[in-house]
């Protein structure tokens, strides 16, 4: 199945509307909590990673790599 214009446009959309999130809800806390956890830093590096990663497989970049001459 070909990656649509309009099925890239929903999955970026969803990307940003998480990592906006992400940001929103780091900022709840600032005041009492101004230091970035690693951890929380880790997870949100996770889930970005696998969604673009998803992306990628959806446009097909598994394919090129598969088809990609060795260096």
């Amino acid at each position: 199945m070909k990656l649509t214009k309009i099925r890239f446009s929903q999955l970026a959309g969803y990307i940003a509307k998480n990592a906006a999130t992400w940001s929103a809800e780091s900022l709840d806390l600032v005041e009492a909590y101004p230091e970035m956890r690693p951890d929380a830093v880790y997870r949100f590096t996770d889930e970005m990673r696998a969604r673009l990663d998803r992306l990628d497989e959806l446009a097909g970049r598994a394919a090129l790599q598969k088809d990609a001459p060795d260096v």
